[in-house]
């Protein structure tokens, strides 16, 4: 079999016959449409979706007269008499003929389209098979920004009015592609990553990733993808988060796919939404992938439900300190709320002074109160305790931790036996388990 040899190329203002007006013609008066091309329509008789089109059209059967002042007609109708008529008028005279569903009596084929302005990319296959074309160019179109579009549009205007800077071109049009993407990694355990980060995760450029990502996470990362380690602790910034921010913008200024993995969800007192201002406000496209956060998952790893009937009807999620380690002790009033649950995050190093804040505000001492450290981990560890003693529990425990206020902490005994529960001053000395 013969090699088709094809040329893809532009028609500037065609004179187009369309003839046919069924569902497969329809499909071709959109792409007409949608290309704003200019289209005269016969057929007998017009599917619904024609009218909504507000098409120029004659209702009638095709005549050989029909095909005059047109250099471009395409035959949907699959009625093979209109076929043979088309095919006498070609020996008269030359146009171009699209048999719809005939790639072999085909001067041309229509490609599968993506429009973005006056800048089209277009995917054929010589018509071999459409769905292929039409899956590839879904898979291009995840990947180019809507952003080209206004970029074209500029560009257009600018070489009307003589101005041509090649060198500037390349920058803004890099600058388009790059993307960065925030993604929530949840509490550690890879199979808890929605589909979504994963997908992301794989098709990175480049991996920035925080102290409590998991080995199994990074495990995830393509060999070939380049980790950067950006991790901040407790009074130990490895990098600073301006330096992280100006890093990711430097990354996507030069058209990298940048994933950004954080523990938890990136906008629960994780500074996603920090990092994704400046990135916007420096006009790099940014996509957030929610993650489970600790603050839901470590109460559920421990068989505490922060709401209950009976026990809860609402929660508050807190952090225990501010910028520069600073106590946090605005929300110590929470803790009187009745059948409610406060849950604290990076509360661990503050229980001295969370548990003097709220005895001084008069906060009841047997509150009960859990630390859930490693959370969903093979060494996850979880306390029950009373306000009383919290912070001689916290002694017990590992970092990460959540803290966990309120009477939903006593159906852990029922949940999740394994937790050991501490209720007197005195702390027991085996392994808390």
């Amino acid at each position: 079999m013969e090699a088709i040899k094809s040329l893809p190329v532009l028609f500037r203002n065609p004179r187009i016959l369309l003839i046919g007006g069924g569902k497969i013609a329809f499909h071709k008066a959109k792409v007409l449409t949608e290309n704003k091309i200019d289209f005269f329509v016969v057929s007998r008789t017009l599917c619904d979706g024609f009218i909504a089109l507000n098409t120029k059209h004659r209702i009638k059967s095709f005549e050989k007269l029909d095909a005059e002042n047109f250099n471009v007609i395409i035959d949907a109708t699959g009625n093979n008499e209109v076929n043979l008529l088309l095919k006498e008028i070609k020996k008269e005279r030359f146009f171009l003929l699209n048999t719809v569903d005939k790639p072999g009596e085909c001067d041309f084929y229509f490609s599968s389209l993506l429009l973005y302005k006056n800048l089209k990319v277009a995917v054929s296959s010589d018509g071999a098979s459409p769905t292929v074309t039409r899956i590839v160019r879904d898979k291009i179109k995840e990947y180019l920004p809507d952003s080209l579009g206004n970029l074209i549009e500029r560009k257009f205007l600018e070489r009307e009015l003589g101005i041509i800077d090649i060198g500037r071109t390349k920058e803004e049009t890099q600058k388009n592609f790059g993307k960065v993407y925030l993604i929530g990694c949840g509490i550690g355990d890879p199979e808890l990553l929605t589909i979504k980060a994963y997908k992301t995760i794989q098709m990175a450029h480049i991996i920035f990733y925080d102290n409590l990502i998991t080995e199994e996470i990074l495990s995830l990362v393509p060999p070939t993808v380049e980790k950067i380690y950006v991790g901040k602790e407790k009074g130990n910034h490895s990098v600073s988060q301006d330096a992280i921010n100006k890093l990711l913008l430097d990354y996507a200024q030069h058209d990298y796919i940048v994933a950004r993995l954080k523990n938890g969800d990136p906008y629960i007192f994780g500074r996603g939404a920090e990092e994704a201002e400046f990135l916007i406000r420096n006009n790099i496209r940014v996509e957030v992938i929610a993650g489970i956060s600790s603050a839901i998952a470590a109460p559920l790893s421990a068989g505490i439900p922060p709401t209950a009937r009976g026990y809860s009807s609402g929660i508050t999620i807190v952090t225990a300190h501010t910028d520069g380690c600073t106590f946090n002790s605005g929300w110590i009033e929470l803790l009187k709320i009745p059948n409610h649950t406060v849950i604290v995050l990076m509360g661990l190093t503050q229980t001295e002074k969370i548990v003097e804040a709220a005895l001084q505000k008069g906060i009841d001492k047997s509150l009960p109160t859990a630390i859930i450290s490693n959370a969903s981990r093979k060494n996850q560890r979880t306390i029950i305790a009373t306000l009383e003693n919290l912070a001689s529990a916290s002694q017990q425990a590992d970092k990460p931790a959540v803290l966990v206020f309120g009477n939903v902490v006593n159906l852990s005994e029922i949940l999740s036996p394994a937790a050991k529960r501490i209720f007197s001053s005195q702390l027991l000395a085996e392994p808390v388990t």
